[in-house]
């Protein structure tokens, strides 16, 4: 049995892993979904007071009851799979990222997005939000070609703790990656705003995978996605065994 943590986005909620989480429970692994604070099934609990930190302890409780897993991350989800990589590395067996952020030290998510959207997030916040939530943006921009999914998506987002986008991402060292990692991102999406970012994690050896589906390929490539992390669970587990073989020291 494998076990998988899925990371929602800004705005989502466990929701939004319901057909991945399906497929992956029908193969008899263990998933967990969680809600982060102020987010999903915990909405009604939105709060100022809620910022990356306490998103960060959420998704660290839940890899701990999980005792390890393969770690997926869907784009704000990136920067909870950043930190837990840096707070638990020997707890992540794999990580696999849906058009996500990835920051450095000292780095915000509203710096690993384009200046364009920072600025209308800024706006939007103080507009319409009390200067503390970011509303839900329409998912028309997802590029998500099913009308029923895009309107389905956008009767569930929530409002977003804008703190959890300002608040820097604290790493305590180097990133001690798991041999299996992988990258996923949208081939239908003009300009795609992840290609820097897939660009740079490719050069450093993860491996991209590009397929259609828009932003929301948990929702739109539910089959694709679950693959994904069970051949990276395949992969981790395989990896582990041969790096304790005998006449082979583990791989620091």
């Amino acid at each position: 049995m494998a076990t998988f943590l899925l990371l929602h986005g800004a705005w989502h909620g466990g929701w939004c892993w319901e057909d991945v989480a399906r497929r992956l429970i029908a193969a008899d692994h263990r998933v967990e979904a969680p809600d982060l604070p102020g987010l999903g099934g915990d909405a009604a609990n939105l709060s100022p007071d809620i910022g990356l930190e306490s998103h960060l302890a959420c998704a660290q409780a839940a890899l701990e009851d999980l005792q390890g897993a393969v770690v997926c991350g869907h784009s704000y989800g990136g920067v909870l799979a950043r930190g837990l990589l840096d707070r638990c590395p020997d707890l992540v067996n794999g990580l696999v990222l849906i058009e996500a952020l990835w920051p450095d030290d000292g780095q915000a998510a509203l710096d690993c997005i384009a200046p364009a959207a920072r600025t209308l997030f800024l706006q939007r916040t103080e507009a319409e939000g009390d200067g503390w939530r970011l509303p839900p943006p329409d998912p028309a921009q997802f590029a998500i070609a099913d009308p029923a999914l895009r309107a389905g998506i956008a009767a569930r987002m929530t409002d977003h703790p804008f703190r959890t986008f300002q608040d820097p991402l604290r790493l305590r060292g180097p990133a001690r990656l798991p041999e299996t990692r992988r990258f996923l991102i949208a081939t239908d999406r003009d300009p795609q705003p992840y290609a820097e970012t897939a660009a740079a994690l490719t050069a450093e050896g993860w491996t991209l995978v590009e397929h259609p589906g828009g932003h929301e390929m948990m929702v739109t490539q539910p089959q694709l996605v679950a693959d994904l992390l069970l051949e990276s669970a395949t992969a981790g587990a395989q990896s582990q065994t041969a790096a304790a073989a005998p006449g082979r020291s583990p791989q620091p």
